[in-house]
């Protein structure tokens, strides 16, 4: 008897955990390839969960979350991306947005349904879709265009079996951002070839150097449109585990009928954490933006001094420099590792077209980039 699923048997293996296992077994690595802040919870926001705790709400809450929650978020949209939903019926809260965005795509795609992802690009969209038996069209981010998505390389892509457009901006792993003048070209050509857009915010207020436009805004975008979005990287809360996704209103409740079934709900403790998060004192996040900021700036700076061509990134907290000189993306992530002990992330985790490059996460105290630059200087200069 096969018991493994065809959909998961025959998905990408998982470059991934292999690379994770791999970098695991090395002692004193410094560690540049965690997608995660190393920056701590603001205070404000523990303090908001331990009273949660202390006032028992430990329970279940209902599958799309707090309305309490669902308000903030809704009042949030509004406010600073312009988008007006109903907090009742178009918002759901997850369990972190990884949940929201399988949540969706169960929700809407169909076994050989296509669906066009940044190359490179967030890995959730491609094993997501895999699982699902729809169909990855990769479209090629390119490093002459800063790894932005142009719309004319869009329509390129489009068939008459694409539903799903993705959009990351900013993204992982390339730090790009989407101009908004692009982003009203792209919200044309889905509107005109009937496509369904997924837009992925959740590194929205890690922008550097121009402000944050949503393509959720666009009012003909919203009954065709769903963004997604979270607590993790802005307030540091990766390890709470809370998420949402709002927009079309049918698509919002199919998502809360599986997700009954599922995962049931986020957290309660978390979601009067999160709650606190919106509602409370952001200077925290600017903070906490700022110091990516110097680290954006150190990174970039000194790889391509050493002589790793590096485009500045405009959000998030990652680089991606063209490691192409001296090898593939496995090979120098492998030198890098056993000869400068720094890990990082080959760019083939995030599809074919990132051969070449390495992911450099900066989310990472300065001190520790530091040692990890000085470590590859001196490998790069025996190679």
């Amino acid at each position: 008897m096969k018991w493994i699923a065809d959909s998961i048997e025959n998905s990408p293996p998982s470059i991934i955990g292999k690379l994770l296992s791999i970098a695991s077994e090395y002692k004193d690595v410094i560690s540049l390839a965690i997608g995660e802040p190393d920056l701590d919870t603001p205070e404000h926001i523990i303090e908001a969960g331990i009273d949660a705790l202390k006032t028992k709400y430990t329970h279940y809450t209902s599958n799309f979350g707090f309305l309490e929650l669902r308000e903030a978020i809704a009042e949030k949209l509004d406010k600073e991306n312009d988008f007006k939903v109903d907090p009742k019926n178009e918002i759901i809260v997850t369990c972190g947005a990884g949940a929201a965005i399988d949540l969706f795509m169960r929700t809407v795609l169909n076994p050989g349904d296509e669906v066009i992802v940044q190359d490179p690009g967030y890995f959730n969209y491609i094993y997501v879709s895999a699982f699902l038996d729809a169909k990855v069209v990769p479209l090629h981010v390119k490093e002459e265009n800063e790894f932005s998505l142009k719309p004319e390389d869009l329509e390129e892509k489009i068939t008459e079996k694409t539903k799903l457009l993705i959009i990351n901006s900013p993204a992982n792993p390339t730090g790009s951002v989407i101009p908004e003048k692009d982003l009203r070209k792209i919200a044309d050509i889905a509107i005109e070839n009937d496509l369904l857009v997924l837009t992925d915010e959740i590194y929205e207020k890690l922008i550097y150097d121009e402000k944050h436009f949503s393509i959720a805004s666009i009012p003909e975008m919203k009954e065709r449109c769903v963004l997604i979005n979270g607590f993790s990287k802005a307030y540091a809360m990766t390890g709470w585990r809370v998420g949402y996704a709002a927009g079309n209103r049918e698509i919002i409740n199919k998502m809360g009928v599986i997700g009954a079934y599922t995962t049931i709900c986020a957290p309660a403790v978390s979601q009067k954490a999160a709650i606190s998060a919106l509602k409370g004192n952001q200077e925290c996040v600017e903070e906490m933006r700022k110091e990516y900021d110097k680290r954006r700036r150190y990174i970039v700076k000194r790889l391509n001094e050493i002589g790793i061509p590096t485009v500045m990134p405009k959000g998030a907290f990652y680089a991606f420099p063209n490691i192409s000189q001296y090898g593939n993306s496995e090979k120098v992530w492998k030198l890098f590792l056993e000869k400068a002990n720094v890990s990082t992330t080959p760019g083939t985790a995030f599809g074919r077209y990132g051969e070449g490059y390495l992911r450099f996460s900066y989310a990472n105290s300065l001190e520790n980039i530091e040692k990890a630059l000085n470590n590859i200087e001196k490998v790069v200069k025996n190679v």
